[in-house]
């Protein structure tokens, strides 16, 4: 009965050590989180667990090899730690052993089907390494079990885009926001999406201001249209010509911020230009025109799109 009794008092005593470890831990004092922790290990019922916080602890101090032992010891001691598998294998993965993380990444999700951060983490790696499928499904999982996880939305978003599916980018980005309003990330990908798309429809309402068979670019720096053409040797262009079409093109258009454009062209492979100038739109016309009309607002955001529920998404 004596002996029960002093062992409950142990495990009590180490449960309320991991517990003032990881206060110390919150408060960035690795030191005394680590004598507590290791002071827990022995009594505690879950020592496993100890060691799993003092691997976190050692990591956050930028000891990654003691960590690294930690988890390893943590493992043997309890080989169904999921938590330990996905944690060491975020380590490996920082350390450069991408097979390793793999491997425990896996073994986490044998363990727990349900762990949406070990999906999560993996979608990550296949992302960064480029493998856009492996990367989508691994997100898809990693969303399906945790609707909230507002990063998961912007990396999927990512990874849409590079699969060629922007519309199913933009759902993700805009869900990234309804979740996280503090994602600038997913803001400025939506923004980039909306001026690009802006820079298309520019290129194709000028376009037949062109020779059909020149190339042409076109992009907006503050007040200025930056034109640039490039023509097959052998094809004429008229550039004085040319810039009278173009301005009494872009008056139709009325781009409210533009006030004057800079045309510039090469011919062949050139690598130098033939022709370099910057013109104003207005300068024999009222600036800005009297039928000028007012600049449309940027489209407001959807929220939530598709009729999601805007959220904040949990610490």
């Amino acid at each position: 009965m004596a002996r029960s009794l002093h062992r409950w008092l142990q495990h009590q005593q180490a449960r309320l050590a991991l517990r003032r470890g990881l206060a110390y831990l919150r408060k960035d004092n690795f030191p005394k989180a680590i004598a507590v922790l290791t002071d827990a290990i022995a009594h505690h019922p879950n020592p496993a667990r100890v060691l799993r916080q003092r691997a976190q602890v050692h990591w956050q101090r930028g000891d990654t090899s003691a960590a690294r032992a930690d988890y390893d010891q943590a493992l043997t001691l309890n080989p169904q730690d999921c938590l330990a598998y996905g944690s060491r294998g975020l380590l490996r993965y920082g350390q450069g052993d991408e097979a390793g993380a793999l491997a425990d990444w896996h073994q986490a999700l044998h363990i727990d089907p349900q762990n949406a951060t070990v999906y999560y983490n993996r979608g990550l790696l296949y992302a960064q390494t480029q493998r856009w499928e492996r990367a989508l499904a691994d997100l898809d999982q990693a969303i399906a079990r945790q609707p909230l996880l507002a990063a998961a939305y912007l990396h999927r978003g990512k990874v849409r885009y590079q699969l060629g599916d922007a519309p199913g980018a933009v759902e993700d980005w805009e869900m990234a926001l309804c979740n996280d309003l503090r994602l600038d990330e997913a803001s400025q990908w939506l923004q980039t999406l909306n001026q690009e798309a802006q820079r298309q429809t520019l290129i194709q309402q000028l376009v037949v201001a062109f020779p059909p068979e020149f190339a042409i670019e076109a992009d907006i720096n503050g007040d200025t249209l930056r034109l640039s053409l490039h023509r097959p040797l052998g094809t004429p262009v008229n550039y004085f010509a040319l810039r009278d079409t173009l301005r009494d093109r872009l008056v139709e258009l009325e781009l409210p911020e533009v006030r004057r454009f800079q045309l510039t062209g090469k011919a062949g492979e050139a690598t130098l230009a033939e022709w370099n100038q910057t013109y104003a739109i207005y300068d024999r016309l009222p600036c800005p025109p009297t039928h000028w009309r007012a600049a449309p607002a940027s489209p407001p955001l959807p929220f939530p799109p598709l009729g999601g529920v805007a959220v904040t998404s949990p610490a």
